[in-house]
């Protein structure tokens, strides 16, 4: 089974994905599970055009980040992890789907009909401005700590993320979907979520 963690840079997928894991081990519903992120192969991208210094499919940004120029990197990169989940299909494995973008219902045609027939769809609700306050305390953090880390600049975070057509997907979709809400500090809603998550899996696990 794929399940697809949608939402914002910084809305908690890394959290939603560990909790939700965790408790699909406790409930005896899974214990192996991948998580596949399309940020990598956007990073490749945006270190290949620092390298030839053509800068074909993105440029630099004052602050220090990247955008995008080459709008079909976006469709491209969701095809490339279409490839690689279908490769990572096992019996009894759950692989995690992670990407945000601001037109989902677009996105997910970037997927097979194999895989989008065995899914589920966690939308995790964040409003802008936490994900970007998040974002940039996870970069000073990192840098603090020494890692040699790079914010997506706050002009590509509003073009790409301020909007997105939530409302449309989950209206639409025809695949299983749940919609949660991590915009407050606190664990409380986060065990609640996951366990939103998990009934959603149970209901849809193919046997």
């Amino acid at each position: 089974m794929y399940v697809f963690l949608l939402g914002r840079p910084g809305c908690g997928k890394s959290e939603i994905f560990r909790r939700a894991s965790e408790k699909l081990k406790q409930e005896n519903l899974c214990d192996d599970f991948v998580r596949v992120d399309d940020f990598p192969k956007l990073w490749a991208i945006f270190q290949g055009d620092e390298k030839t210094g053509r800068w074909e499919h993105c440029r630099k940004t004052q602050d220090g980040g990247y955008k995008i120029i080459d709008n079909t990197v976006w469709d491209r990169i969701l095809k490339e992890v279409n490839s690689d989940v279908r490769n990572l299909k096992s019996p009894g494995r759950i692989i995690f789907v992670e990407f945000s973008r601001s037109n989902y219902t677009s996105a997910m045609k970037n997927f097979s009909g194999d895989v989008l027939g065995d899914s589920v769809i966690v939308y995790i609700y964040c409003s802008f401005e936490t994900c970007w306050e998040r974002n940039v305390r996870r970069h000073r953090q990192a840098v603090e700590a020494g890692s040699d880390d790079h914010l997506v600049s706050r002009e590509e975070m509003e073009k790409t993320y301020l909007i997105d057509d939530e409302q449309e997907l989950l209206k639409t979709t025809k695949i299983p979907a749940v919609r949660i809400n991590t915009d407050f500090e606190g664990t409380a809603h986060l065990v609640k979520a996951a366990g939103d998550i998990v009934s959603l899996i149970r209901k849809n696990l193919k046997k």
